[in-house]
């Protein structure tokens, strides 16, 4: 569950705990349409955590006619986390999804964690996560249900969540 001799080449400080097997917890204390709750809801993937700043060409020229070309910052697109689990019978990512394609304010979590833990055996309310992020003002972008055939597979269920900012703490 944990490689904790791993130590990246040039690094002189303590080995680093590598993520083996993980799952990933989302919560948040906002109030779902139809008492719904956003408690501890894991996934089996996190497809990616995206944090874009366009890019913007400038040029100019001196006086003597010598063009200079150089690359600022640009817009900064919102951030996503895009997350995968198993369908199940909770209507909770549903709801907060009709929520936020309603226009309802309340669709916005002032604060949702992000939770990763090793190890995917169930009991994480008794360990420490290995990593956590916060997502300020996050809110249910997209929902997608894979398509599967009767008798074969699992049905899938791909949530983006959209956010103002994503901050990163140390799990512990």
């Amino acid at each position: 569950m944990f490689n904790q001799g791993f130590q990246p080449p040039g690094d002189k400080g303590a080995p680093h705990v590598v993520a083996s097997a993980p799952i990933f917890v989302v919560s948040s204390n906002i109030q779902i349409t139809g008492g719904h709750r956003l408690q501890n809801i894991a996934f089996q993937e996190l497809a990616g955590i995206s944090s874009e700043i366009g890019i913007e060409q400038y040029v100019s020229a001196d006086p003597t006619g010598f063009i200079n070309h150089s690359k600022l910052f640009g817009l900064t697109k919102p951030p996503t986390v895009t997350l995968k689990r198993g369908l199940d019978d909770s209507l909770a990512l549903w709801a907060w999804h009709q929520m936020a394609l309603s226009g309802k304010p309340t669709a916005r979590a002032p604060y949702l964690s992000l939770d990763i833990f090793v190890g995917a055996s169930a009991g994480t309310q008794d360990r420490k996560p290995l990593m956590s992020y916060t997502l300020v003002n996050a809110w249910c972008a997209k929902i997608n249900i894979s398509s599967a055939r009767a008798g074969e597979g699992v049905v899938t269920q791909d949530v983006v969540i959209a956010c103002d900012m994503i901050a990163q703490g140390d799990g512990g």
